[in-house]
């Protein structure tokens, strides 16, 4: 969901069996890995802080109308009206 009036975007983050349901702001965070940072603080996850270099923030995202998921580096995912409704899933295998 995103309520146009004040900019909300809901969405709701994935990992080790656990859902949280996050409400944040266009622009809040830098991008979605600092919001999984700030929010999960999973250790070894987004080991060269967002340079896209070491892949150790990859993530699964899928809308909630759709089964497809599609595999993207946080890092490079801005907080946007586009991560409306999305689960974001952290591959438990990963991390």
């Amino acid at each position: 969901m995103c309520d146009a009036a004040n900019n909300v975007i809901i969405l709701t983050l994935h990992h080790l069996g656990e859902s949280i349901r996050i409400k944040t702001f266009h622009g809040q965070y830098h991008s979605l890995m600092s919001l999984i940072v700030d929010q999960l603080a999973i250790p070894g996850f987004g080991l060269c802080c967002g340079m896209g270099s070491c892949g150790t923030c990859l993530v699964q995202i899928t809308d909630r109308y759709s089964p497809v998921k599609r595999n993207v580096l946080a890092c490079a995912i801005h907080i946007n009206n586009e991560l409306a409704n999305t689960d974001i899933i952290v591959p438990d295998w990963v991390y």
